[in-house]
Order: C-alpha cells, then sequence, then structure tokens
C-alpha cells in the first residue's frame, strides 16, 4: 500500500473549535428552520438536521475562519 500519514490527536483547541462551529451551525440552521417550519416535530426537526449537517457545518466552518482572519477568536466560557 501507498504510504499512509498518521492523524494526529486533536489537541484541546481543535476539539473545542469544532464544537464552536458545530454549535454554530446548528443554531444558525435551526433559527432558519423553526421561522419556515413552525408546526414541525422533534423527529421531523432531525431528520432535516441530518440532511443539511455537513453543508452547515461548512459555511459555518468558512464564517469562523473568516471571523478568524478579521481578528476574532472564539473563546469558551468557563464551566461553573
Amino acid at each position: 500500500m501507498a504510504d499512509e500519514k498518521e492523524k494526529k490527536p486533536a489537541s484541546p483547541e481543535m476539539k473545542t473549535r469544532r464544537k464552536a462551529v458545530r454549535t454554530l451551525a446548528y443554531n444558525t440552521w435551526r433559527r432558519e428552520w423553526r421561522a419556515a417550519n413552525p408546526g414541525a416535530t422533534k423527529e421531523q426537526r432531525k431528520e432535516a438536521w441530518a440532511a443539511v449537517r455537513a453543508a452547515e457545518v461548512r459555511k459555518a466552518r468558512l464564517t469562523m475562519k473568516a471571523l478568524e482572519k478579521g481578528g476574532f477568536r472564539v473563546i469558551p466560557a468557563k464551566a461553573g
């Protein structure tokens, strides 16, 4: 087989950034989706999210990258 690169384990900062991106993606999508589907059930919401999750996370990742290029950082709140 060809040389396979080993993946480095994700750093705590990388895990935090991923969580922030996922949270941004879900919450922005959910706000728009609820406005368009006011009487929808939880199951319908879950199905709809599963269908668009990859695209929404990609948009959120690009948004986060643009913010970081603009000099902004997202810092998690301390627990407690």
